[in-house]
């Protein structure tokens, strides 16, 4: 019963999605573009560092806007947006989780729309953000293994030279 609310749930919202690019929606799909940026900004620690500037650039929301509101985001623009958030995602994630990633990227840029495009989008970049956030939490949990104990000795160890 729960999983088919939560399905139900899903349909609505990507339906919601598909309807705000269809009307020309820009303050919801500009809602949803800052939502993305923001859950991936959470995953860098560092909000003075380089990878957190360089990430507020690339997810810049004024020039995002403007592009929605002048009629200048079109495929191209938005096949240049997946594969930046993509690369984000494969930045920050487990190596272990690329080919996943590359086969959700893949599942948006196979769409044939940009009414079936975005919503795949925002599927795709949160289900592989969720997942990112569960082995952080999973990682966290378990920090005292030997194994993850000699992990983290090896990441620090590599990231002084």
């Amino acid at each position: 019963m729960e999983q088919q609310l939560q399905e139900q749930f899903h349909k609505a919202f990507y339906d919601l999605v598909k309807r705000a690019v269809k009307n020309d929606d820009h303050d919801y799909i500009v809602q949803l573009y800052v939502e993305i940026r923001e859950r991936l900004a959470n995953m860098i620690i560092r909000k003075s560092g380089p990878a957190y500037q360089r990430l507020l650039s690339d997810f810049d929301v004024e020039f995002f806007e403007q592009r929605l509101r002048h009629k200048a985001f079109d495929a191209h623009s938005m096949a240049s947006l997946v594969n930046t958030t993509f690369q984000w995602v494969h930045d920050l994630q487990m190596p272990i989780r690329d080919s996943d990633t590359d086969a959700a990227k893949q599942r948006v840029l196979s769409t044939d729309t940009m009414a079936e495009m975005v919503p795949a989008y925002i599927n795709e970049v949160h289900s592989c953000i969720d997942t990112m956030e569960k082995d952080m939490k999973e990682f966290y949990d378990n920090r005292n293994h030997p194994v993850v104990r000699e992990m983290i000795k090896q990441s620090i160890a590599s990231a002084r030279q």
